[in-house]
């Protein structure tokens, strides 16, 4: 069953199916943190500001991270200019998911 929390913002990204999976699984606190950054989040999704802390993931080229209270995480791709979340996770689980990703192709 797809997220509610996230309906609302379908119109302005794309979310894989494992990435609202992830973001249901998240404490409602850590779930409201992302929520409130979205908005200022869809007019600055590839550049920081004093309160966005977005970067591009190192050695891991075309994925982007959003970054919240608590430590967790959003990280994204540019699907045709618009940010496509892949998964929702704490720093150490989302560079974990992503070798293993990287490594399973090759």
């Amino acid at each position: 069953m797809p997220s509610k929390a996230l309906a609302l913002w379908k119109e302005q990204f794309t979310f894989l199916e494992e990435a609202e999976r992830d973001f249901d699984g998240l404490p409602p606190e850590v779930q409201q943190s992302f929520l409130s950054h979205f908005l200022e989040f869809s007019r600055h999704p590839w550049r920081a500001t004093s309160s966005l802390d977005v970067a591009p993931i190192r050695d891991m080229p075309g994925r982007w991270r959003l970054k919240v209270e608590g430590g967790h995480r959003g990280v994204y791709r540019s699907l045709q200019g618009r940010p496509d979340f892949e998964m929702f996770e704490t720093r150490e689980e989302v560079y974990q998911r992503l070798r293993r990703y990287l490594e399973s192709r090759g």
